[in-house]
């Protein structure tokens, strides 16, 4: 799991961020498509750009982007145990305004080095490098951190 932070939450500023995701990717040797086949979201506005999210460069279709109902988590139920996780760190209502990327991507880093029973004890980021490359982890923002370093709880963004 991996987390783009946007300031204004338009969708001109939400298609720049995938945009330029898509630009790091292409460099690992994957596209966007491959990675996230079909991208889920809510219904907010700053996903209304559509074809930004779903085409590359060339305005080729790449991805097919969904919209969730309104409070159906079941629509996404494999993101959950993550988002979980990742509430550990930045409670609900917290707010991300002292927030930069660096931040989200050291909360996704943390969030993707807890060891799950579902991957036979290896992290999210194990199986994901494993499959595509660490390279390819690098250009999402993540990083490992060690199982004797992650830290599930607001203390990791108070440091």
């Amino acid at each position: 799991m991996v987390g783009l932070l946007i300031d204004d939450k338009s969708s001109l500023e939400v298609a720049e961020k995938i945009r330029d995701l898509k630009a790091r990717l292409m460099k690992t040797g994957f596209d966007f498509g491959s990675l996230i086949p079909l991208p889920l979201t809510d219904n907010g506005s700053e996903f209304t750009d559509v074809v930004a999210i779903e085409n590359d460069f060339d305005g080729v279709k790449q991805t097919s982007l969904f919209f969730c109902d309104p409070y159906k988590s079941c629509q996404k139920a494999k993101i959950e145990k993550n988002h979980t996780l990742f509430r550990d760190i930045v409670p609900k209502g917290e707010s991300f305004d002292d927030f930069s990327q660096d931040t989200v991507d050291m909360i996704f880093s943390h969030v993707n080095s807890v060891k799950r029973n579902k991957f036979n004890g290896k992290t999210p980021f194990e199986v994901f490098c494993f499959t595509y490359s660490s390279a390819t982890a690098q250009a999402f923002g993540i990083r490992p951190i060690d199982p004797e370093d992650v830290l599930q709880s607001p203390k990791l963004i108070s440091k």
